[in-house]
């Protein structure tokens, strides 16, 4: 019964529990603690969630990496935003470009829509989900001041680049020769392709 009980109980999900329940009473006290314990195993146990596999390997210089990257491309896009919103002149035309991915996670197409959506002058429209469109995921963007092909198929090849870091960051070494095998399939693998992770 006890080791069931264990299986059933996940304990980050007890402690993010108890801490919920300490900020909803706004008050750290040993009964909100022992009570906020109590309704978290009540709850874990009479509504258990399902085993989750994210297939995630952390790799801590390439998230150094990434997020010095993700960090230059938010002090560009601003700086092209703001330029764009004193200019003089018409407004720039925008376009809404389609860009197909290649990780075939629900958890990498989000992670790569994150990253995207948080750097100014492009908003996420539409998320086509890997895990209901049969593996090939997809987003919709609205992109600020893409008005020709040529500008939407640097947006593209931004979007692409991105994915490229997220799967070289966080994929297991089977989800990124997946990742690959996907890009040579499409004829995208120039931009999939680099140094194993």
């Amino acid at each position: 019964m006890i080791r069931r009980l264990r299986e059933r109980v996940s304990l980050p999900l007890l402690g993010w529990l108890v801490v919920l329940w300490l900020l909803l009473w706004g008050d750290l006290s040993w009964a909100n603690v022992v009570s906020g314990t109590l309704l978290g195993l009540l709850v874990t146990v009479v509504l258990p969630l399902p085993a989750v596999s994210f297939g995630v390997r952390l790799r801590p210089v390439r998230i150094v990496l990434l997020l010095g990257r993700f960090l230059l491309d938010l002090v560009a896009a601003s700086a092209q935003v703001a330029w764009l919103a004193v200019r003089p002149g018409p407004q720039p035309r925008n376009s809404v470009v389609r860009v197909p991915l290649h990780s075939g996670s629900d958890l990498f197409v989000t992670m790569t829509a994150e990253l995207v959506s948080l750097v100014p002058g492009s908003v996420i429209v539409e998320i086509g989900a890997p895990s209901a469109l049969g593996g090939q995921g997809s987003l919709y963007l609205h992109a600020l001041g893409v008005d020709s092909e040529a500008g939407r198929q640097r947006t593209r090849r931004t979007v692409l680049l991105t994915e490229r870091r997220v799967m070289r960051t966080f994929a297991t070494s089977r989800a990124y020769d997946e990742y690959l095998e996907r890009c040579r399939a499409d004829g995208s693998d120039s931009l999939c392709a680099g140094s194993r992770p």
